[in-house]
């Protein structure tokens, strides 16, 4: 596991937006590690964790995109029933709460990569190293 920046975009609801947003990615040669989306009325959001965050950033910011980066905790997860809940369950025993959640997978996987906003990234990192329900950090910040 590793502590991670996750940059956060906000668009418009429309047509193209997500493609835009990957081809901008693609063109500066930056690999999605994991995204989530969300949506509120007309406007959207796009959490994303990348391979290389100050090119994408350079990218946001000639392309006159809003965004803003913050820090997450990275697990790689192993893909059998319970891991997850064993992570929540271990956080949630030294009282660091989880904002939110969202995972990348490949189908047929092995291992599961969860990005998780929590309340101390690091005390979570140092609280889950070694543990039986994680095994190595992905992405790199």
């Amino acid at each position: 596991m590793a502590v991670e920046r996750q940059l956060t975009v906000g668009w418009q609801n429309r047509p193209g937006e997500l493609a835009n947003f990957c081809e901008a990615l693609a063109t500066a040669g930056v690999n999605i590690i994991a995204m989530a989306t969300a949506e509120a009325g007309e406007y959207g959001a796009v959490r994303v964790l990348v391979d290389d965050v100050a090119t994408s950033r350079e990218v946001f910011r000639e392309q006159g995109v809003a965004h803003t980066s913050i820090e997450v905790l990275v697990v790689e997860l192993g893909s059998r029933p319970g891991a997850l809940a064993g992570v929540a369950r271990a956080l949630a025993d030294h009282n660091i709460s989880i904002e939110y959640f969202y995972a990348s997978a490949p189908l047929g996987g092995h291992a599961v990569i969860g990005v998780f906003k929590v309340s101390d990234a690091h005390a979570a990192d140092k609280l889950l190293a070694g543990s039986d329900e994680t095994t190595n950090s992905a992405g790199e910040g």
